[in-house]
């Protein structure tokens, strides 16, 4: 029967009531809808942009962020800050969707020409010493364009097995990310090993807009933020408040002495990259062999116009930089060289160059690698790919790594099916038992059960660790034992002895042996009578084979059931457990059907008892793998993987809906 008559639900303060009570059911299910649509919004985001906590992410819409994100991915800020001409870029908060302004502006026929230089030029020209990866971040790969996936698909390409690899590198990886990236220091040539010769075999597969090139401006860049600048010095680009402007200042600016000898002389001694140095052999010979007397080496050692690359050699050679060597002797090798070679074999002059690209330079000595333009040419026919690939990747990296690496899927499943299984049997018999035997004792087994769910579920977890790490297997065969030999006993000599005096005997003889005995026996002929049960699915199931609620809550449904029809089954010749499976339980689906929702949410949530008794990988549930997951990767993608977790318990809970709600209802009208 409803609480509101139909003729009172017409009445204009209940409907105002039920008004009320809907809004506010609303607003509910927002609170809860939202936190769980921020959560889905921040698993599509990434390093540049996780900290913005935006309902939706800005990047989804608006082609400038999406912009502003892959850059921020694809380079170093300092890069980016000398790429653009922007001083005012220390961190990813720093780059707005204005600051693109100026190149968006760029015609498209003046953009594809430079870019189309720029991509021929990296793919066909550029020396391969000069060519760095982009797309480099070596302390996460959270990227759909990260290197580190490429790579390690090419190394498998190429050597088909980890123990092939390890042969070649001398290596004892277990997989190929335990290879990790070749570092390569700025000052040194790469060896000659195997794996440097990959590396740089790898980074001519990339294309041009995944390719750095060595870029002088960027390393003076770096130096110069640290270097304390004469404001003497009137013919650098400086700002309205008279600050040089870093960004705008070039390495060609610092070698025709814009910057002045003392800044020119600390760049080129301690900054520079010392691989990328050449000397002036006729310069450099003379203070070369005052070096050698100096320092009482061999006046035999001979000096070469760049690094060796023996350690021993290279540290000679670095040293004499630093300390001996004329100024003018140094110079940079650089990709401009080359690029402007490059130029001025394709246009005739420099006017055909600023036409072509829509600049004004004075010079082929001044023009600069269009790294902008290049890398806005790509993203503008690609954008769309791009935003996908970003709105993606973080659960397919979620899905892939829960797939392929672990028995975490297939444990979870095995461990809910038990779970699920062991609750709807055990507690049901129980339950059954109470309701329908009537025992004086009912009263106090039920508050029994119910008192512990006064214990939270860390105060048992201890206990039950012990239990799994130390189950007492001998003591409970010697009580089964003892049971069969009781039921024996009584089907013998039943009709001779009291149940009463027989039953006490029976369980005086059990304690003695399985408390006594056993113990003394097993010490004494250094027998262990315990098993460990850590890392199998009994450490999982065990502990919460039987739960006071549910028997409580199963007591209670099985007591409204109607007494006739376990009448008419004694009527009929049914036993109890013919009447259990046949008539109580069919009547109790709904009930039931809760029970084992709770089992599959407790079963699929664990993961502190799991952690404990399962500490071996290859039996860590979802929500252990997760954790560890989580532990190496950034925010985004742990939000990625706690939406993905949430997704089964999501699908379970909208096809349960009416049978949690039969579940609540039903039990009321009985």
């Amino acid at each position: 029967m409803s609480l509101v008559s139909v003729v009172g639900r017409k009445s204009l303060k209940v409907r105002l009531m039920f008004l009320a009570m809907y809004l506010l059911l609303m607003v509910g299910a927002v609170t809860m809808v939202y936190p769980f649509l921020l959560m889905v919004c921040m698993a599509t985001s990434g390093k540049s942009d996780s900290v913005e906590f935006n309902p939706i992410p800005a990047y989804w819409t608006n082609d400038s962020i999406l912009f502003k994100k892959y850059i921020f991915d694809a380079a170093p800020i300092e890069s980016l800050s000398v790429w653009f001409d922007k001083d005012n870029w220390f961190t990813v908060r720093d780059i707005q969707a204005s600051d693109f302004g100026q190149l968006q502006k760029v015609p498209a026929s003046h953009r594809k020409a430079a870019a189309s230089d720029a991509r021929d030029f990296i793919a066909n020209v550029c020396p391969a010493e000069f060519k760095q990866p982009l797309f480099l971040d070596t302390t996460v790969s959270d990227s759909p364009f990260a290197l580190q996936a490429v790579y390690f698909k090419w190394l498998k390409t190429k050597y088909h097995t980890v123990s092939a690899a390890n042969k070649a590198y001398t290596d004892t990886a277990q997989t190929w990310e335990d290879f990790g990236i070749p570092t390569q220091s700025d000052h040194r040539k790469p060896d000659g090993s195997n794996r440097s010769k990959d590396w740089r075999k790898f980074i001519e597969t990339r294309s041009p807009e995944c390719t750095a090139l060595f870029d002088a401006d960027t390393v003076l860049y770096k130096f110069l933020s640290t270097a304390n600048i004469p404001t003497t010095l009137k013919s650098i680009p400086r700002d309205a408040n008279g600050h040089p402007i870093l960004s705008k200042i070039t390495y060609d600016d610092l070698i025709t002495g814009k910057l002045g000898p003392d800044i020119k002389h600390d760049f080129l001694t301690q900054s520079a990259w010392a691989k990328y140095i050449r000397l002036d052999m006729a310069k450099a010979t003379p203070a070369w062999k005052a070096y050698l007397a100096q320092n009482n080496k061999p006046i035999s050692t001979r000096l070469t116009d760049t690094e060796p690359i023996t350690e021993t050699d290279a540290a000679l050679w670095n040293r004499f930089i630093q300390t001996n060597c004329p100024l003018g002797a140094i110079s940079l090798m650089r990709p401009e060289d080359s690029w402007r070679q490059y130029l001025k074999h394709k246009y005739a002059n420099i006017e055909d160059v600023n036409q072509a690209y829509g600049t004004s330079y004075s010079s082929f000595e001044t023009v600069r690698i269009p790294y902008a333009v290049l890398h806005y040419d790509y993203f503008l026919s690609h954008k769309d790919s791009i935003r996908r690939q970003y709105m993606v990747y973080n659960f397919a990296t979620v899905i892939n790594y829960i797939a392929l690496h672990g028995h975490a899927l297939w444990v979870t499943v095995i461990y809910i099916l038990l779970t699920i299984g062991t609750t709807l049997t055990v507690n049901p018999l129980a339950a059954y038992a109470m309701s329908r035997f009537r025992l004086k004792e009912t009263y106090h087994i039920l508050v029994f059960l119910l008192a512990t769910m006064a214990f939270p579920a860390e105060v048992l977890m201890i206990p039950s660790f012990l239990m799994v790490k130390s189950f007492p297997l001998g003591g409970l065969l010697v009580v089964a034992a003892c049971t069969l030999g009781f039921i024996l006993f009584q089907k013998k000599f039943g009709s001779k002895m009291p149940l009463m005096l027989s039953a006490t005997l029976a369980l005086v003889v059990t304690g003695v042996l399985a408390g006594w005995v056993l113990p003394h026996v097993a010490s004494a002929l250094h027998f262990n009578i315990s098993a460990s049960l850590m890392n199998s699915y009994w450490a999982l199931v065990l502990p919460g084979l039987a739960n006071g609620y549910g028997i409580f809550l199963l007591k209670g449904f099985f007591d409204s059931l109607p007494p006739e029809v376990y009448e008419a089954g004694l009527i009929d010749g049914a036993g109890e457990m013919r009447m259990f499976w046949s008539i109580t339980l069919p009547l109790c689906k709904p009930i039931l059907a809760v029970i084992a929702l709770g089992a599959f949410g407790a079963a699929y949530g664990a993961f502190m008892h799991a952690f404990l008794v399962c500490q071996d990988p290859k039996m860590w549930t979802l929500m252990v793998f997760i954790y560890e997951f989580q532990q190496k990767h950034t925010m985004p993608m742990v939000m990625a993987s706690l939406v993905i977790a949430a997704i089964p318990t999501m699908v379970v809970f909208m096809f349960a809906q009416n049978v949690i709600l039969r579940g609540i209802i039903i039990p009321t009208y009985k």
